[in-house]
């Protein structure tokens, strides 16, 4: 079996709100990569589902991407990001940089 992941993942465990149309569901984001989050709800989903994020971060500020659902495990289900904005993007290389920095001097 091979690895399909291209970037490392990041544990991040913070809240998050996901919205399908009308729909909205608090949930817990597990964790990020470049290209991906992986997150815990009680929304149900199923592949091929396209969704809204909105993780909230420190400071009162979020991050807002659109999602593809990937592969579910209920309650917990992988996602590919599909649309993020320049300023969302930055956001999140900050978290996964910062996250490279710790635990670099963890060490």
């Amino acid at each position: 079996m091979g690895f399909k992941r291209k970037g490392s993942r990041v544990e991040v465990s913070r809240g998050g709100r996901l919205q399908r149309g009308a729909l909205s569901a608090p949930c817990k984001v597990l964790d990020v990569s470049e290209t991906g989050v992986r997150i815990e709800s009680r929304l149900f989903v199923k592949s091929g589902d396209a969704l809204q994020l909105v993780i909230e971060l420190e400071q009162g500020r979020t991050l807002t991407c659109g999602l593809q659902v990937v592969h579910v495990r209920s309650p917990k289900f992988g996602t590919k990001i599909t649309s993020i904005s320049p300023e969302d993007r930055e956001r999140l290389a900050h978290i996964l940089d910062d996250h490279v920095q710790t635990s670099f001097t963890r060490r």
